[in-house]
Order: C-alpha cells, then structure tokens, then sequence
C-alpha cells in the first residue's frame, strides 16, 4: 500500500505541472487583460515610402499621447503603441512583420500604407483574431477578402475616382488616359476608373504600367500625345510622381494631369518643381483644410517640429476612433470592440467615420488639391 500511495502522489504532482504548464502557455500565448493595452503598427520605414510611413507612427504616437493625457481607458488602462513593424511597401517583408507584430502578442493593429504590403498581413491578424483598423491603404482589394475584422479608415478608391468625376466635370474634359504602377493600389485605382467613367460619359482613351524607379517613359508620354488625351490621370506614388509629371510636359502634353491620393504629399511638389503647376490631386483630408486641424497642427509641430504629412489626420483618427470603441465595449475583448467599430458613427478631424457591412468608409474623406505656386490649395469643383 505504501509503495502504491507514493506512486500515485508522484503521478498527480507531475499532472498538476503539467496542467500549470498548460495554462501559463495559454496565458502568454495572447494579450493580457489588464495593463497596458498594447497596439502593433505595420508601416514602412524604409524605401521609398518611409516618408509616409515615419509621418503615419508619428501620428498614431499623438494621439495616444492624447488618449493617455486624459487617463487612458477603462478605468486608467493606458495604451502602448509598439515599436513600427517595417512593412517597406514590400508584401514580402509585410508578411514578415505581421509575424513580429503578432509574436507581441498587441490587442490591436493599426496601419497599413501600401495596399500591396497590407494585404499580405490581414490574413496572419485575422488568424490570430486581433482587429486591424488600415489608416491609409485603400484598395478594394482588402474588403474583397472579407476578413470581419479588418476596416479601412481611409476613403476606398471607389470615392476617389467619384471625387475624380466631379473634378472633370467642373473642367469640361472627355477624353481620360491613366498611368499605373501594375500593382494591389496603383493598378487598382486604374481599374475603377476604367469601370466608372465611360457611365459618367468620359472615355478611357489610353493606360499605361509603369514600373517603380523606371527613369524614362518617353514611350508611355508618346502614346498619351497620340490618344489625344485632355486629362491624364497619375495613379502610382509620389516617389515616381514627380518625374512622371516632368516628363510629361517635356514631351510636349500639355493637358491637364492629376495624381492620386498616393502622391499626395508636399515631397510631390518639390519633385515635380515648375512642372507641377497647376497639378491636381485627389487626397486624402489633408489637415491644413480639416475644421479642428489648427490645434493637431500646433501640437504636431510642437512634438515633432516637422510638418505633418497626407495620412496624418486619418492615423490620428484611427487611435482616437480605436480608444472610443475599447470605451464603449468595456473590454477588449476583440468581438466586442470590433462590433463597435461596425456600428460607429465617430467624428474626427477626417471627417465622419462610420463604416458599410464590408467595413469601408461609408462617407468619402477625399477633397482635391492643386498645386499653385509652389503651394497646395484647395479645390472646389
């Protein structure tokens, strides 16, 4: 009986380790309840988008400074933006760094520039059952995947090229050439174009792929001359932007030209130099014409000393709209809060965010810009 008893002990106390062991791997195997509410960050830094994604971080780091200033959520949780996983544009490297986000085990994410890189991502945050709140990418492309937590805080192309249709209206023009970069953004915007303007009574006469980096487009200039095209209808980035602009007017086009909201940034303009006058962009809700933009503005400066960039109301509001939901839910629970995102009808300095069943922007956010004399000003069709 003794030698029974002992093996029995010795058996249970292995199976209480055991079962200890099982549960701390659970509990460390997600975010925690209590603390901190950590936040993962998927943006590029390096590459020829790093300017967007440095100014996106800033951003999101203002408002959680803002969030925290007045006690965080539930009760005094504050959040913890992390370090930014470098995406670099590159759907390789994004699915890497959706891998170092998720291996932080944050509550939520945020992020998202490149629609080509963020794609790549969603399906690993889905997996691992974390809400993505995408500031800037805006390809329909993400809500085809139809992935319940994933919403895009940025207008989706489709309002673009609806802001597009109001901007050649007010200019009287038919005839419409585009010019795409072949990939998940740039040639989707191209896309919607060639879907939505013949119905408003334009024809797409041309579109041309360029490839990133590519130094001459003489070619693709060449065929827009030929296609007699009175509006040209730039879709790619702003890194390729500004000599695609120059180009253009050397080669003798002398129509109107428009960037997408890609290349809307002040970079733009300094690339484009005289070439750029008169240029028009379809944007995102650039802050200097926000209502409520001056005082982000000062405090931007202030922490920074720089001038914000295109996306950064949109990535402002992404953290503020985020902490209201964790609010209103009282938990973060991801079901929870991504319902209340579903349902929100949040007014920030981007405008009214409130979402459609597939999660795009229910409302359009985009305004047009042109370039005037070395400067962007709004306008009004």
């Amino acid at each position: 009986m003794l030698r029974l008893s002992r093996k029995f002990l010795v058996i249970l106390a292995l199976v209480l380790v055991f079962s200890v062991a099982i549960v701390g791997c659970r509990r460390s195997s997600g975010p925690s309840d209590t603390g901190n509410i950590k936040i993962g960050v998927l943006v590029p830094i390096s590459g020829s988008e790093a300017y967007f994604g440095n100014d996106m971080y800033n951003s999101f780091a203002l408002a959680v400074d803002h969030v925290n200033a007045r006690g965080g959520v539930l009760d005094g949780r504050m959040l913890e933006l992390l370090a930014p996983a470098d995406d670099g544009c590159d759907a390789l490297m994004a699915a890497q760094a959706a891998t170092m986000i998720t291996s932080q085990n944050p509550h939520f994410v945020v992020g998202g520039y490149c629609s080509g890189a963020t794609i790549p991502a969603l399906q690993e945050f889905y997996d691992k059952d974390l809400v993505m709140l995408v500031s800037a990418a805006n390809s329909t492309r993400i809500t085809d995947l139809r992935l319940n937590q994933t919403f895009m805080i940025n207008s989706p192309g489709t309002h673009q090229v609806d802001s597009l249709i109001l901007l050649l209206n007010s200019l009287g023009v038919k005839r419409v050439a585009t010019i795409h970069q072949g990939d998940d953004y740039t040639q989707n915007l191209s896309d919607i174009c060639h879907a939505k303007l013949p119905g408003a009574g334009f024809e797409m006469v041309f579109t041309g792929v360029m490839e990133k980096g590519a130094p001459d487009i003489s070619a693709i200039v060449t065929a827009i001359r030929n296609s007699q095209a009175e509006f040209v209808y730039w879709c790619g980035y702003f890194a390729d932007g500004g000599n695609v602009i120059r180009q253009l007017r050397q080669g003798g086009y002398t129509g109107y030209i428009c960037a997408g909201d890609g290349s809307s940034s002040v970079e733009l303009i300094t690339a484009c130099g005289p070439a750029g006058e008169g240029v028009f962009v379809t944007s995102p809700p650039n802050v200097e014409f926000s209502a409520g933009g001056g005082e982000f503005l000062a405090a931007y400066r202030a922490k920074y000393n720089l001038e914000p960039g295109a996306y950064a109301t949109l990535c402002y509001d992404t953290i503020m709209l985020l902490a209201d939901a964790i609010e209103q839910a009282g938990t973060t629970n991801t079901a929870t809060v991504r319902d209340k995102i579903q349902n929100a009808n949040y007014q920030g300095l981007s405008g009214l965010i409130s979402f459609t069943p597939n999660r795009e922007l229910a409302n359009s956010n985009f305004i047009i810009i042109q370039i005037r004399n070395g400067v962007y000003t709004l306008y009004t069709p």
